[in-house]
């Protein structure tokens, strides 16, 4: 079959299609160039406008968030305090260390009640965090201070020197506990984590330890063999009981003697409930352990000697039920620095912090044990890392100015003592200590208006204080005057008249008082560097009494 051939056009004809043909390609193309120029100028034209209101938009969203006072939910929860109250931003910790921060966990259970309870599960989480080495955690104090305050987390962490925060909630109904956290880069203010815990109140232990582990794991922390073994070993425990436990920490937090007496009662119920509960044992320990030292200065030194014993016999049931307790380490070795057993103290202390390397009362309680042993350097990097780990504590700062006061930098002493006001304006252990510092560096007459501020509180630190400054001042008549009030206490302060005579030249007066705090051991450690003493150390009895405690 042949193929079908179509007839051709003429050659002129062809020509003149050719050339009208390529007219018309012509023509379309100039169009097309227009087309396309109007199109992207339209095109730039609108991007600008949507760049622009995009700007606005963004702006308005960053002002409201960060400036309203009804701000998104990762601002915090009331009014900010003004500039003059805000802390100061602290200095990023090395690159090689996690620094976080735990916020106060919201109560959700609908019972403002309940708020112990989110409190308590805060400081646990902050607790077994603080386990963690290589993990930098704001401890307690620090945190609590952003409880219902409005303001943008970025801020807080700039505030508190952190990498990383985490905020959440509990809720509490019936025998049922939901924990909701979340883990922000306060860098980019953006969530990076979160998740919620639904377990019964008798598995909260376990609770907490599984939040602690899931966030360790989200900012690349190493969890040590013995941590998670630690982190593991949770068992069960009876709600009732641990209630009690929680009440009994808020009430040790107050550091009051009130707050002491309280948590002691909640502290021996729980244990009534349960013998075998370490973390009960452990509380008292703590509680025996400080009740001395913010207890009312007229304690006996029998009464005195009688809660010793209390703290050593709750520290160590604490330890036979469980010897991973840092707690329970920490207040032996207070009670071994009461006894003046120096070395089982530093034992203790150093097991303490290798348990839980960020226990902020082992730093700062190793801290004073140090300064009072002349291992200066030491001291200062422990109360240093104490703040650090509590920048917004004023008894943190107290012992930091103390330990230089001991070292004899003045001037850095009465510099924390001044931060330690300021944080906490009616505590009278600063006060007095600040006065000390004043006293050092001959400032007698600021010295003596620090005291006669703070006298009134019946402190015997300000009152022993003042009376060396009035020596200091010259004022005999007005220094006679507090050595009386002094005497009239009973049982009478054998340490503080001491330092009294010591400051008015009357060596054997001192001396013999000073026997009479040896035997009562009132006092003693901070013997061997507490400027005070200065007027009695080229005297051989003084070097007598030094190696009467162990202290050469």
């Amino acid at each position: 079959m042949s193929e079908e051939i179509r007839p051709s056009e003429p050659p002129g004809e062809q020509a003149a299609a050719a050339s009208h043909n390529g007219e018309q390609k012509e023509k379309k193309k100039k169009k097309d160039k227009v087309r396309s120029a109007w199109i992207s100028f339209a095109g730039r034209i609108v991007a600008q406008i949507l760049g622009a209101v995009a700007t606005v938009v963004l702006g308005l969203f960053v002002l409201q968030r960060y400036s309203s006072p009804g701000g998104s939910q990762n601002a915090a929860r009331t009014d900010a305090p003004s500039a003059t109250e805000r802390p100061a931003a602290r200095p990023a910790r090395p690159a090689s260390e996690i620094s976080l921060a735990v916020l106060p966990l919201r109560n959700l259970s609908g019972d403002p009640q309940q708020e112990y309870f989110a409190d308590g599960m805060t400081e646990a989480l902050i607790t077994d965090l603080a386990r963690i080495d290589g993990l930098h955690v704001i401890s307690r104090t620090s945190s609590m201070y952003y409880k219902d305050q409005k303001k943008a987390l970025p801020e807080i962490a700039q505030e508190l020197g952190v990498k990383w925060i985490v905020e959440g909630s509990v809720a509490r109904a019936g025998q049922r506990v939901r924990v909701t956290a979340q883990l922000i880069d306060a860098d980019t203010d953006q969530h990076a984590w979160a998740r919620s815990y639904d377990r019964s109140l008798g598995d909260v232990l376990s609770l907490q330890s599984d939040v602690a582990a899931a966030i360790a794991k989200e900012v690349n922390a190493v969890l040590t063999p013995l941590v998670e073994e630690r982190l593991a070993r949770r068992r069960p425990i009876d709600p009732a009981v641990y209630d009690l436990y929680l009440k009994g920490r808020e009430a040790w937090a107050l550091r009051t003697p009130a707050g002491f007496e309280q948590a002691i009662r909640y502290f021996k119920e729980a244990i009534e409930n349960d013998a075998n509960f370490a973390l009960g044992h452990a509380g008292l320990a703590d509680t025996y352990s400080l009740y001395g030292a913010y207890a009312d200065v007229q304690t006996t030194p029998a009464a005195l000697r009688e809660t010793q014993i209390k703290a050593r016999a709750s520290a160590e049931r604490a330890l036979a039920l469980d010897d991973g307790l840092a707690r329970a380490h920490t207040s032996l070795a207070w009670i071994e620095r009461s006894e003046w057993n120096w070395a089982a103290a530093d034992r203790e202390f150093r097991r303490a912090l290798e348990l839980n390397p960020h226990y902020i009362t082992a730093h700062q309680w190793y801290a004073m044990f140090l300064g009072e042993q002349g291992r200066d350097a030491e001291a200062v990097r422990h109360a240093e890392e104490a703040v650090s780990i509590d920048p917004l504590s004023g008894v943190m700062h107290q012992t930091l100015g103390l330990v230089q006061y001991y070292g004899r930098r003045h001037d850095r002493a009465v510099a924390a003592e001044r931060r330690a006001l300021e944080l906490t304006p009616n505590a009278p252990l600063a006060r007095g200590f600040l006065a000390r510092a004043l006293l050092a560096q001959n400032a007698t007459r600021e010295a003596i208006e620090v005291c006669e501020r703070g006298v009134s509180t019946g402190n015997v630190e300000i009152l022993t204080t003042l009376g060396v400054a009035y020596l200091q001042a010259g004022e005999r008549t007005r220094a006679e005057a507090v050595r009386k009030q002094l005497m009239a206490r009973q049982p009478v302060p054998s340490n503080a008249l001491a330092k009294w005579y010591a400051a008015a030249g009357d060596h054997s007066a001192a001396f013999e008082m000073l026997d009479r705090s040896l035997a009562e051991r009132v006092d003693i450690p901070s013997f061997k560097v507490d400027p005070f003493w200065d007027p009695l150390r080229k005297d051989a009895r003084f070097t007598a009494m030094l190696k009467r405690i162990g202290l050469t």
